[in-house]
């Protein structure tokens, strides 16, 4: 850059300050204008002043920095200050550097006196010299509050310091990071000062007890990580600290009652933290980030030495290796720290690297070519971006992961050193080495230019020309292209040397799994932009998405989980969330798998058959993302997914045969009455949850579901009337038919969707139970009859029938198998719970009303003595189709339909019901029936159960036109088709839906099916 020449007595005119570089001339002249009246164009201050903005790096910003300071500061301060020579080029820089630093200084006149006048800018402070001003702080203040702002004051006063004589090049870059560091250990010494003397008034000194019974004051240290424990922090670092106490063994003294040691240093972290990161009226001293403690957020706030061992030991992950290579103790007991790092020095630097270990630090390096490969198509980041910071960073800690257990010249903080330690082992050459400091050098000062600006937490590098003037002049090159040539330069160097790390690895994402996924498992602390990723994936409850995702990356909480299922998460943990964002629900589908990976805790066996079948990782998320009906079978019984995925998702459809054989399998290995009533849980539980997958997938049509869900009902049914005989026999022996002297027959009848194998999920099960005739039980032959009970036969299966109502219904850990529903019995819930046949048939023959008659068209055997029950079967179709219909049938079956329309379906503007709403699946039964009970005398081939059978057969027989058939036929598989789908989203029978649930085409469809279904309804019916 070409000096500027001397102003004479020119002063500040327009041509002036467009040879200094300015921009907006006008603009400077207006912000000058009061300064020109008190100090004349023709004064000598305004060379000095010129030549100080000729120096900055962006001479727009110095002159409104300035005149801020001439309408804040006392005017012989300025004067005193531009008299000076040797202060110029550092006010230059400062002014026109920074917006945020002027600004402060122009706010507290003892900051501009201190630097300025004091010659605080010229010198550095002693190491000690900031730890005493803080301690003095700490035993000088009586409030917290006043010991905040001391400490904030202390810390505005530093930073302008160090950004001033970082800016103007006085500084090299180890003195700025370490001077920053500095500072924020003084901050916390004095922290831990005040902290410790307010809480050993509340709850008493700590005192650690010795093993020799030694009572001492306990210790305590904070230790520092990252860029603070590697001295090499920048303007807007977080500081990430631990916070370790010397021992559990102890407690507080001096104050009643006593409080345990964890309990005292957990408050006294909380006090530190508050003290230096909490934002006052005049901001705060350093934001802390506690995250990389043991178990990050989950983790104890405070730990003592010995748990802090034992977790590295047992639990540590390779990333907290990498984050513990930089610790050093910076404020408290510094020789606890020591201690400390002793302890995990086998931890952090092994001998021996298994294959596990290595893979992790590549898939380390493979992240941070992913955020490189990122930021290389948005902006230009020189931290995360290819060739940037954390490139040379990670280049030097991977070489000291892997040679450090062997290679002590290794273990090193500083990112510099380290680097000149690789080349003296002859891993980096000479000239790499050169290379490698010179552009960590340049990227560092780079970095602290963007931040000094605004003091904003950012690395990226502004896209503006005049922000790109201004970091050029500032890093002393003449324009916008110079400092795109040389960062480009300094990228490639590091790039090029990097990329040689594992001999290369992929930079960009994994295919198939976008970036934006990839970039929310950076280990170490979450991806700081993961709120806007959330929503880009498609999430709506960004903060429960990030505490699920937590989960994800992490494992479950207050869980260890083994290293072995570790690894397999961090595999699977991208690949889910991939999954989990094309889902049709993304928050609810994160929501179900941080519940599932919290229920199956630590069993490595679980992640491994994740990450063993990719195929299963589609299907459980897809599951996730649209059921909570089949999702809650997964989330109460994680060990369903073993038993599921082992026979590879298992075939589409099983026959009755197949589901009798399964359970009777499972039921043979039970030791006692409860274990069954758990398997017959069980066995429901997974078969509801194969037969559901594949619905969800598309893989079952309408009538295989309900088959399917049907048959699985029945077997159920069975097994359990097994079990309720089984148990009624022991008390009560056998029945026994009085009439023919042989035993009695009982069956179980299905009725509604049960009976014409149409059932849905969270269907209730309508059943009839019967028996064949009147008599007594007698003891069984063979059996002792000591404990026998003699019951009329109507007591006895009323006895069977409660207890297989019992059997079904009684909610175990397992859940429920079914509820049932007997209210279809004869004379309804004012009947008996069980009839016998004569009593059955006298009932349909003299007192059955129509609708009861209509319910029988449904009636099918299910369970209990098959020729007993096909012989009712028989009975029941006599009682349906050989009696002529009563003249006002149509009426009859209408008029029930409009009081189910009007007491249950109570549809209104913002509520629909699918089932017994106008238009709903109620009016296509009731047509169909109405045509069976019409015509089924003369047509036996309508008297089919199932409605779509039914319809099918009604237009054959040339009953219903084909034109009605299709309107019925596709709006009745429309309805159950969204039947089906919302029972599986919503965990529940729902028949009445906000519309507002649907899409707008579903929506349209569903007004236009049903308006349809109602019109060819009342047409069958011969209704106006």
């Amino acid at each position: 850059m070409n000096p500027i020449p001397r102003a004479g007595k020119k002063g500040p005119t327009a041509d002036r300050l467009r040879e200094i570089g300015v921009r907006e001339t006008a603009r400077v002249l207006s912000l000058l204008s009061d300064l020109l009246r008190r100090l004349p164009r023709e004064h000598a201050g305004w060379d000095r002043i010129c030549r100080a903005a000729s120096s900055a790096p962006d001479p727009d910003l110095f002159f409104l920095n300035l005149s801020r300071w001439f309408d804040s500061l006392p005017g012989p301060f300025l004067k005193r200050v531009f008299a000076r020579e040797d202060l110029l080029p550092l006010i230059g820089a400062l002014l026109g550097g920074s917006e945020f630093i002027p600004e402060q200084i122009a706010r507290r006149p003892e900051i501009f006196e201190f630097l300025f006048l004091e010659d605080g800018v010229l010198r550095r402070p002693g190491p000690a010299a900031l730890g005493k001003e803080a301690l003095a702080a700490a035993d000088r203040c009586t409030t917290e509050e006043e010991l905040k702002a001391d400490l904030r004051r202390m810390k505005h006063r530093e930073v302008a310091r160090i950004a001033a004589r970082d800016l103007s090049g006085v500084a090299p870059l180890p003195e700025v990071t370490e001077d920053l560091s500095r500072l924020a250990s003084a901050a916390l010494e004095g922290a831990i000062r005040f902290s410790r003397r307010a809480l050993d008034a509340r709850l008493g000194a700590p005192v650690a007890v010795g093993p020799d019974g030694t009572r001492l004051p306990a210790r305590f240290v904070v230790m520092g990580m990252g860029k603070l424990g590697a001295l090499e922090l920048n303007f807007s670092s977080d500081i990430d600290i631990l916070y370790l106490y010397e021992t559990d063994q102890g407690g507080t003294e001096g104050v009643e009652p006593s409080v345990s040691l964890h309990e005292y240093f957990v408050r006294l972290g909380e006090a530190i933290t508050r003290i230096v990161s909490e934002a006052t009226e005049d901001g705060f001293v350093f934001r802390v980030d506690l995250r990389l403690r043991p178990e990050g957020t989950r983790g104890e706030l405070a730990n003592s030495l010995r748990s802090a061992e034992i977790y590295y030991e047992s639990w540590g992950q390779t990333w907290e290796r990498a984050a513990l290579i930089k610790a050093r103790p910076v404020a408290g007991d510094l020789s606890l720290g020591e201690e400390f790092l002793r302890s995990v020095v086998p931890f952090v630097y092994r001998k021996y690297l298994d294959f596990t270990a290595i893979e992790e630090i590549k898939g380390m390096k493979d992240r941070i070519n992913l955020a490189a490969a990122r930021s290389l198509r948005s902006d230009r980041d020189v931290k995360l971006g290819l060739g940037g910071i954390r490139e040379i960073e990670f280049f030097a800690q991977a070489h000291q992961l892997i040679y450090g257990g062997r290679e002590p010249a290794l273990r090193r903080r500083g990112t510099v050193e380290t680097i000149s330690a690789l080349s003296k082992m002859g891993i980096v050459t000479e000239e790499e080495r050169d290379r490698l400091a010179a552009s960590y050098d340049f990227l560092r000062r780079l970095e602290h230019r963007i931040q000094a600006h605004r003091e904003r937490q950012t690395h990226v590098l502004p896209q503006r020309e005049e922000d790109l003037s201004r970091l050029a002049r500032a890093m002393r090159l003449p324009d916008p292209p110079a400092l795109l040539s040389a960062l480009d330069r300094h990228a490639a160097t590091v790039h090029g040397i990097y990329a040689r790390l594992f001999g290369g690895a992929r930079q960009e994402e994994t295919p198939g799994i976008p970036g934006e996924v990839q970039a929310l498992f950076l280990h170490g602390r979450a991806a700081e932009d993961a709120p806007s990723l959330l929503a880009r994936l498609g999430f709506r409850d960004i903060e429960a998405a990030r505490r699920n995702l937590e989960v994800l990356r992490d494992g479950p909480p207050h869980v260890r989980i083994p290293q072995r299922a570790r690894h397999y998460l961090d595999k699977i943990g991208p690949e889910i969330l991939h999954r989990v964002a094309k889902s049709p629900d993304p928050d609810l589908a994160l929501a179900h798998v941080e519940r599932f990976l919290s229920a199956i805790g630590a069993r490595t066996m679980f992640y491994a058959l994740l990450y063993e079948k990719p195929k299963v990782i589609e299907a459980l998320v897809r599951l996730f993302g649209s059921s909570r009906f089949l999702s809650g079978f997964l989330l109460r019984h994680p060990e369903l997914l073993d038993t599921f995925l082992r026979t590879d998702l298992s075939p589409l459809g099983k026959s009755k045969s197949d589901l009798r054989a399964g359970l009777s399998a499972a039921l043979t290995g039970c030791e006692d009455f409860e274990q069954e009533l758990d398997e017959l849980r069980r066995f429901k539980n997974l078969e509801t949850l194969r037969i559901g997958i594949h619905d969800m997938a598309g893989s079952l049509s309408l009538e295989e579901g309900m088959f399917q869900l049907s048959a699985l009902a029945e077997v159920l049914l069975s097994h359990a009337l097994l079990l309720a005989i089984r148990e009624v026999r022991r008390r009560f022996g056998v029945a026994m038919e009085a009439a023919t002297g042989a035993e009695a027959f009982f069956c179980v009848l299905g009725m509604g969707k049960l009976g014409s194998e149409e059932l849905s999920y969270h269907s209730d099960l309508d059943i009839l139970f019967l028996y064949s005739g009147p008599g007594e039980s007698a003891p069984e032959p063979g059996r002792n009859g000591g404990d026998f009970r003699k019951l009329s036969n109507h007591e006895y299966f009323a006895k069977v029938a409660q207890r297989l109502i019992s059997i079904l219904t009684t909610s175990t850990r397992e859940g429920i198998v079914y509820r049932l529903d007997t209210r279809l019995r004869p004379s309804g819930n004012a009947g008996p719970l069980v009839s016998s046949l004569e009593a059955f048939e006298r009932y349909h023959e003299e007192s059955a009303h129509l609708w009861e008659r209509q319910a029988l068209l449904k009636c099918r055997f299910v369970a209990g003595d098959r020729d007993f029950g096909k012989r009712v079967e028989q009975k029941v179709r006599g009682f349906i189709y050989e009696r002529p219909l009563p003249p006002n049938a149509a009426e009859e079956i209408h008029r029930l339909r409009m009081r189910m329309e009007q007491e249950l379906g109570r549809e209104r503007e913002d509520r629909l019901n699918l089932k017994v709403g106008r238009g709903g699946v109620v009016d296509v039964e009731f047509a169909v029936q109405y045509l069976q009970l019409l015509h089924g005398g003369s047509h036996p081939a309508v008297r089919a159960r199932g409605t779509l059978r039914a319809l099918y057969e009604l237009q054959r027989a040339g009953i219903v036109t084909l034109e009605q058939y299709k309107v019925l036929d596709e709006g009745y598989r429309f309805l159950r088709s969204l039947d089906v789908r919302l029972r599986l989203a919503h965990d529940a029978s729902i028949d009445s839906f906000d519309p507002q649930w649907l899409e707008p085409e579903r929506l349209d469809r569903y007004r236009k099916d049903t308006d349809g279904i109602r019109k060819v309804y009342l047409e069958l019916l011969g209704l106006p």
